[in-house]
């Protein structure tokens, strides 16, 4: 999803559309900061609108920094960066104020995009509602995002992604990735682990590069790749959409394909795919 879809759907459902991409003059800015030292273990992030990146580094502490932009300074007023810590776990949250007056006013934005400095195997958990997410070089990481586009990249442990809407991206997973998404596209490479597609409404499945087993449980539209697959390869049900496996060093099954072609090559272990009718 592009930033202006994403924009338009904070402004009907918040009130406040947050959207560089049709407000790139930024009338009124100011920063927002929150910094900790001393060792973070957990970082649990609230944003709202407005784009969030995570990146983990060699330190210990803590820094977050962020552009608050706002059409007033009324509104710029009401975006706020709250922050605290207990013990090891430190919890970030964006909020965004606007009155119910602003639901239709489409030449108001509000928005904060948040760039957040943590320890490299720092535990991530983050819930954003719109704007794009960018998480590398953290720990194990949770990710709830409404809508926008996730990069996750270098992710030192498993990872477990529920997307309602956005392109997903996910580059090098030490542990096992879990993802519940629906629609846009879905792209995941080189993961340590097992990968599991609980659900996908819309749009294409490509997994490659991948220690453990692969399975799509659930899988509306759209086409699947899936190749360089050391364990098993298995498809659930799949309702439309080609599917394309190579390379599995398991098994691939099948379970229920209503519709598309079935295409399969090098594959070591037993091939069970239903009959076409």
């Amino acid at each position: 999803m592009n930033k202006f879809a994403t924009r338009l759907l904070c402004v009907a459902w918040l009130g406040v559309a947050g959207a560089p991409a049709w407000a790139q003059d930024c009338k009124f800015s100011s920063d927002r900061t929150a910094s900790f030292n001393g060792p973070v273990k957990r970082v649990v992030i609230e944003a709202g609108a407005g784009d969030l990146k995570v990146r983990g580094d060699a330190g210990d502490g803590l820094e977050a920094t962020g552009r608050a932009c706002a059409s007033s300074e009324s509104l710029l007023g009401k975006i706020a960066l709250e922050s605290r810590r207990e013990n090891d776990i430190v919890y970030l949250k964006v909020v965004i104020g606007g009155g119910m007056g602003d639901l239709f006013s489409f030449n108001r934005y509000s928005y904060l995009d948040l760039e957040v400095i943590v320890p490299r195997h720092a535990e991530i958990d983050v819930t954003d509602s719109s704007g794009d997410v960018e998480l590398s070089d953290v720990g194990t990481s949770r990710v709830k995002d409404g809508a926008g586009d996730l990069l996750l990249k270098n992710i030192n442990g498993s990872l477990t992604v529920e997307d309602g809407a956005g392109e997903i991206r996910v580059i090098s997973v030490a542990g096992a990735v879990r993802v519940e998404d629906g629609s846009g596209g879905i792209d995941i490479e080189d993961v340590r682990g097992d990968v599991t597609i609980v659900s996908d409404s819309s749009g294409d499945i490509a997994i490659a590069k991948v220690t453990g087993s692969v399975e799509v449980v659930n899988d509306s539209s759209g086409d699947i790749t899936i190749r360089e697959v050391r364990g098993d390869v298995k498809i659930g049900n799949d309702t439309s959409g080609d599917i394309n496996v190579s390379e599995v060093g398991g098994n691939f099954t099948v379970t229920a394909d209503s519709s598309g072609n079935i295409l399969y090559e090098r594959v070591v272990g037993s091939v069970r795919i239903p009959a076409k009718t």
